[in-house]
């Protein structure tokens, strides 16, 4: 035995065990911690969804001198986190979805290339061309630097398209 190790039945180190079990959203979590002295305290959160399945876990060794402070940063991290979340929720109503682009990764067509170009150099804006194509606005910004009408180092958004430029170069000049 190494002269750092007590016996099972001489220790008489402080010890903490902790085993807590709650359910949350249908989910169950298991927190547990454990130490002895001076030693760190390993802490473990692991959440099980209905079917079994792993859905959340967190391991790792704090120092008990840190233990108030660690304590304290992970609180407020956390509910800043939640606060963040419900903000979020609540900025869109219920029945309301995040916007999903429905052609997005799909390929490209030639004649939805031949449009997009004509519909770009016609003027229409970025979010009519958005809603049009069914893609992101960095998917359309992208199809049109690859066909050559938008530098891939120009500005990060492109307004009314080339015909809305040529408009206002002709307006300066009269």
């Amino acid at each position: 035995m190494d002269t750092n190790e007590f016996a099972p039945e001489q220790d008489r180190r402080p010890h903490t065990q902790l085993d807590r079990h709650f359910t949350a959203a249908g989910n169950v979590y298991r927190i547990t911690a454990s130490g002895t002295g001076d030693d760190p305290i390993t802490l473990t959160l692991t959440g099980w969804g209905p079917d079994g399945e792993t859905v959340s876990e967190i391991s790792g060794g704090i120092s008990p001198h840190d233990l108030p402070d660690v304590t304290q940063a992970l609180t407020s991290t956390l509910t800043g986190l939640s606060a963040l979340r419900n903000q979020r929720k609540a900025a869109r109503p219920a029945e309301e979805k995040p916007k999903r682009y429905p052609n997005r990764g799909a390929r490209w067509s030639p004649e939805d290339d031949e449009r997009l170009v004509a519909r770009y150099r016609a003027g229409a804006g970025e979010r009519a061309l958005m809603e049009e194509f069914g893609r992101s606005r960095g998917g359309i910004r992208a199809r049109l630097e690859s066909l050559g009408e938008l530098a891939p180092d120009g500005p990060t958004t492109y307004g009314q398209g080339a015909a809305s430029e040529e408009r206002s170069a002709t307006e300066a000049v009269s």
